[in-house]
């Protein structure tokens, strides 16, 4: 009986083991997917309080956690403010390497988010948004240059000064009107992100027009700038700004005759209601 036994236990012993070396080899492959991933050291940088009118520098960490190539399609950012500069397109598995950003925090004040889409052949995960938090502590006591322009000696807003935030909110509106000119000049701080708010200001897009003098009040606005805000400066021609009275009369136009997200909610929820 004892012999049985003995005969027995070798052959158990390799059974067990086996399994094991098995579950083992299971876990391997678990853990090597035939697939790329995308890997961040960090999805949201708080880079704390930051003064107005510089450059603050920062960089997310990019990884392949994955077993096949990882290929980054493409780095855009919400706005012109904020520099991503991605040259690596491909990284192998295992291979990390360095996103660098900048954000120019001209015309910005106080709490302040910029957001960055990565795009990438990652089959879970195409598309990521990273965020960055800034806290600007300046809030625009000297918003202008020496330039005084207008009968009541208003100060020329940087934006109309300087090239870099021209870029966005003087050059690619020339020209336009409309809903076109607000597709140029407006939406970058005025319509709804990723997040589902706009990155400075009212969404304007989603305010409701019927109060003549809530729009007399948005005129007067986007013309000579806010008195609450710093960061709003006035787009007339007259206080400095790069559009004509006709301009500013035509986004007004836009925006008021545009339907309301509550209109055309209520229309949805009806149609919804009369296809029952």
């Amino acid at each position: 009986m004892a012999t049985r036994q003995s005969a027995k236990s070798p052959v158990l012993l390799s059974f067990l083991l086996g399994g094991v070396l098995l579950a083992g080899a299971a876990v391997l492959l678990y853990k090597t997917p035939s697939q790329p991933e995308i890997a961040f050291d960090a999805v949201v940088r708080d880079l704390g309080h930051v003064e107005e009118g510089v450059e603050v520098k920062t960089q997310f960490v990019v990884s392949n956690k994955g077993g096949t190539p990882l290929e980054i399609e493409d780095v855009k950012s919400s706005c012109g403010c904020t520099f991503p500069v991605w040259k690596q397109r491909r990284l192998l598995p295992g291979q990390s390497a360095v996103l660098p950003v900048t954000v120019d925090t001209a015309m910005k004040q106080d709490k302040v988010e910029k957001t960055m889409d990565v795009i990438s052949n990652d089959p879970d995960r195409s598309f990521i948004t990273l965020t960055l938090k800034l806290d600007v502590r300046d809030p625009h006591k000297d918003m202008g240059s020496a330039d005084e322009v207008g009968a009541g000696g208003k100060k020329l807003p940087k934006i109309f000064t300087e090239e870099k935030c021209m870029v966005c909110h003087v050059d690619q509106g020339l020209g336009l009107t409309g809903k076109e000119l607000f597709e140029a000049d407006c939406a970058m701080c005025h319509r709804a992100g990723a997040h589902g708010k706009a990155s400075v200001g009212p969404i304007l897009e989603e305010q409701v027009y019927t109060n003549p003098e809530f729009v007399a009040a948005v005129h007067k606005t986007i013309s000579y700038g806010s008195a609450a805000s710093r960061s709003m400066p006035g787009f007339l021609s007259t206080v400095g700004g790069p559009l004509s009275a006709a301009q500013i009369n035509s986004l007004v136009g836009y925006l008021k005759n545009r339907p309301s997200k509550s209109s055309e909610t209520s229309k949805s929820s009806k149609t919804h209601t009369e296809s029952k």
